[in-house]
């Protein structure tokens, strides 16, 4: 199978017009017309993850987050980007980034933390899209099936996403009881603003020292899962997507949380 083959039929999931502006999800390396057997599916790509692909005899990469994000003017083995894109081509690997139209489509990122947390009464947190009638956009606002405390609710995104530790920013802001809240996978930044009167809480990551006391002056609390906290769910979905579109090898490389608090 060709790799633009398997390209079609993961934008067909994930169009690529639901992405962000700023993002660059697609097709980002390699020959169109490469002949794949083995697939790997990545949260980002690193050395770890480009030593596991020679080693399995990788044709493809599908990562999350774009190893190409802005323009480059020379690719050489002075940069760490450089030594990766030559690393990539010199194995004739192609790469493929599903980003923020993953998080946005149907299915994808937003919808699995609403089925993973068993939301209800959901809507998009920010709208970035509007089709056949339903609103589309980044993360969610939804009410949990019953009210839990602080404490049961961080006890909840921890056993759901399997994670050890999660920060809080604005813990006395919550007052009671909670039951609706807001989740905007990967960074968060800035993302607060658009649960305010919705949630009292928001389920995020990669909030700053700054955005952290601006949220808890305006009201809100936020819980700081880490970037890589809510997002590694991408692998599982991309895993089990490619392995009913065709009999491809497909790997699944867990990376891990570069965020570790002691």
């Amino acid at each position: 199978m060709k790799c633009s083959e398997i390209f079609e039929y993961l934008k067909r999931l994930y169009p690529l017009e639901l992405a962000m502006d700023w993002d660059n999800s697609g097709f980002l390396l390699g020959r169109s017309d490469k002949e794949v057997r083995n697939v790997l599916v990545v949260l980002d790509i690193t050395n770890e993850v480009l030593d596991y692909a020679e080693a399995k005899s990788i044709d493809l990469i599908v990562s999350h987050h774009p190893i190409i994000f802005s323009a480059l003017k020379r690719v050489t083995d002075e940069t760490l980007l450089g030594n990766y894109i030559l690393k990539i081509l010199k194995n004739d690997i192609s790469v493929i980034a599903m980003h923020t139209n993953f998080d946005i489509a149907t299915g994808g990122m937003a919808d699995i933390a609403e089925e993973k947390l068993s939301l209800s009464n959901t809507k998009p947190l920010e709208v970035t899209a509007n089709t056949d009638g339903k609103e589309l956009g980044v993360g969610k606002i939804g009410d949990l099936k019953e009210e839990l405390s602080f404490d049961e609710l961080l006890s909840l995104i921890k056993e759901t996403f399997d994670l050890k530790s999660l920060t809080v920013f604005g813990r006395e802001n919550i007052k009671g009881n909670i039951k609706r809240i807001a989740i905007s996978p990967g960074s968060g930044r800035g993302m607060y603003k658009y649960a305010l009167g919705e949630a009292d809480v928001l389920i995020t990551g990669d909030i700053t020292h700054h955005e952290g006391l601006d949220a808890i002056n305006e009201g809100i609390c936020i819980i700081d899962a880490t970037h890589y906290g809510l997002e590694h769910v991408f692998t599982e979905k991309i895993v089990n997507d490619l392995k009913k579109y065709s009999e491809l090898n497909v790997f699944e490389f867990k990376n891990t949380n570069p965020v570790e608090i002691m």
